[in-house]
């Protein structure tokens, strides 16, 4: 339900995820400088805040053939090291599956099976047995 809201921000379209990670990469580089900045080193503070942040913003705004980061990484790492590579042969001709059928009836008209009929005899004695 969440997902599909998005916000219009100028020119930029948000959706409430992308706004969401956006937030936590702020968060994260503010608390990456002022870590850095109460110990003396602002200049790598903001060095270090700034990668933290343009890796969050990455995140957020990544899209290839419409998929976001990670599906994308997991169907990478499934066609890549999952998959099996297909092999396909040259100049091979398909069998008929039907002609197939064919040619084995063929072969088995040579040897016809052989039914046997039992006789039809009713003994007196195995019906009186039955009866009782």
């Amino acid at each position: 339900m969440l997902a599909g809201m998005t916000f219009s921000i100028g020119p930029l379209n948000l959706s409430i995820v992308q706004l969401f990670v956006v937030g936590i990469g702020v968060a994260a580089a503010m608390a990456i400088f002022n870590t850095f900045s109460k110990s003396g080193g602002k200049a790598i503070g903001i060095l270090f805040a700034i990668i933290t942040l343009l890796i969050f913003v990455f995140i957020a705004f990544f899209k290839m053939s419409e998929l976001s980061l990670i599906p994308f990484i997991a169907k990478i790492i499934r066609n890549n090291f999952l998959d099996s590579p297909r092999k396909f042969q040259v100049n091979y001709e398909k069998q008929d599956p039907l002609k197939i059928a064919i040619r084995r009836n063929k072969s088995t008209d040579k040897e016809q099976t052989v039914f046997k009929q039992k006789d039809k005899h009713f003994d007196k004695e195995i019906v009186n047995h039955m009866n009782t």
